[in-house]
């Protein structure tokens, strides 16, 4: 894909209101995906959807850390088009592809990729069409794919655009779609990434070779760079990948397996674990939390109230595609090292969730202020001004949500070191107690993430 005009601009009014719909299309569709397909749904919400109108990039790529996805591309597929490129791009990432290249040719080993991700996909019921391909390959990776390749299979490309393609990233060494002068477009992409003639064993031959499903739209923006197409892989990527893999595959093996699918012949190499400890992180906690929310036509979080006062906690039916989070902080002192770093990831996870409403309530010993943000009206990211620095006592939080919130909240963190008093009994709702450095747990019920234990 070679782009040729001589000035370049940024997406105009009708493009960015077209991203803004597309952009709640991609959050609507990723709830959907974990109701229908929980454990790709799980993975999903680990990745920002980040929808674009740019010439570098067509149809649907991923950095590892946001799924990038022509508006106009997504717009025009169907339901069940689009959750077979999320798919995609997901299995893209928990299969660490970016991570496995090695000496192998680059084309040629994206075709195996492609291959081994879209018949995982079919497997489990993704509407995908898979390349050519053996029926031999089947639970084959794409090392072992790329061994049987045939020649001229590399010439067939997918619907989306691998990040990894070439060592200079779109965009690097190129126009600068953050500056607003009219300059002429060096943005050119090194690669033509339009498949080349090419025959096959299967009989495809001339012309410009299939991409993976002939049906879905072709689309162009001649001279268009978007600055929101900004990606750049990350020094820890591989590692949050296989994390969150070992989470999506423990958290549904707990829960019987029946929404795990197909795997990978080689996700026992691909999670195992090596020499490094492992940080506990409470965004994964969180994030496997609202995976379980959308989990079906029921859910566990929070279990049904009418047989709650019988110590019986049973599924509740799933009513709602949002999420409510109290996030009670510890103002007695103790936590003010680590308010910013928690507050900071806490406002970019929660573009994850679709909607959602985030209740903070400051408390030492009593309660000093009560905040409410949604996806409307977004936590800040500074002016937030704290209060107390008094004693420490963890119940006026719990009765505030028992006798002025409507509903029960999806989830309750707490960010504190522990030590205080806390109600003797578990309330109907998950509660996370996130403890800052040095800190215990001051009850026996609830979860227990520590910020920055090793």
């Amino acid at each position: 894909m070679k782009i040729t005009v001589e000035k370049y601009r940024k997406p105009n009014a009708g493009e960015e209101a077209l991203k803004t719909q597309v952009r709640q299309m991609m959050q609507s569709d990723r709830c959907r995906m974990l109701e229908k397909h929980p454990f790709v749904g799980h993975l999903a919400m680990h990745l920002d959807m980040i929808p674009v109108i740019d010439s570098r990039m067509t149809t649907a790529t991923t950095d590892g850390t946001r799924m990038f996805m022509d508006a106009e591309f997504y717009s025009k597929m169907d339901e069940e088009e689009r959750l077979g490129i999320i798919g995609h791009e997901v299995w893209h990432c928990a299969l660490r592809h970016f991570q496995r290249l090695g000496n192998r040719d680059r084309k040629k080993f994206n075709f195996a990729c492609d291959v081994e991700v879209d018949l995982l996909l079919h497997r489990d019921g993704f509407k995908v069409e898979v390349l050519p391909h053996e029926a031999s390959w089947e639970g084959k990776s794409a090392e072992q794919i790329y061994d049987l390749m045939f020649p001229g299979l590399e010439q067939f490309q997918k619907d989306d655009e691998h990040i990894f393609d070439s060592d200079k990233l779109p965009g690097e060494g190129g126009t600068n779609a953050g500056d607003d002068s009219d300059g002429e477009n060096s943005g050119e992409n090194e690669e033509d990434t339009d498949a080349q003639a090419g025959t096959n064993k299967n009989g495809a031959s001339g012309g410009k070779a299939v991409s993976g499903n002939a049906n879905l739209p072709s689309v162009s923006h001649d001279g268009v760079i978007d600055p929101d197409f900004q990606p750049g892989m990350e020094d820890e990527l591989a590692e949050d990948w296989k994390d969150h893999l070992k989470n999506a595959v423990q958290q549904e093996m707990e829960k019987g397996g029946k929404g795990i699918g197909n795997l990978p012949g080689n996700v026992e190499n691909l999670i195992k674990d090596d020499d490094k400890v492992a940080t506990v992180d409470w965004k994964k906690i969180l994030l496997d939390y609202v995976s379980q929310l959308f989990g079906g036509d029921r859910q566990w979080l929070p279990p049904a109230r009418r047989y709650v006062w019988k110590k019986l906690y049973l599924p509740s039916r799933a009513k709602k595609h949002s999420i409510e989070i109290v996030l009670a902080i510890d103002t007695s002192g103790s936590t003010t090292e680590d308010l910013p770093d928690f507050l900071a990831e806490l406002r970019g996870m929660t573009s994850a969730f679709g909607e959602y409403k985030i209740t903070i309530i400051q408390c030492d010993i009593a309660i000093h202020s009560v905040q409410e943000y949604s996806n409307d009206d977004p936590l800040p990211e500074t002016g937030l001004q704290f209060k107390g620095f008094g004693g420490t006592s963890f119940l006026a939080p719990f009765k505030y949500v028992e006798e002025k919130m409507n509903e029960a909240p999806t989830v309750f963190i707490y960010l504190t070191d522990g030590f205080g008093q806390a109600p003797a009994e578990a309330p109907d709702y998950p509660v996370i107690w996130c403890l800052t450095k040095g800190g215990k747990k001051p009850v026996d019920w609830g979860l227990e993430v520590k910020i920055k234990e090793k």
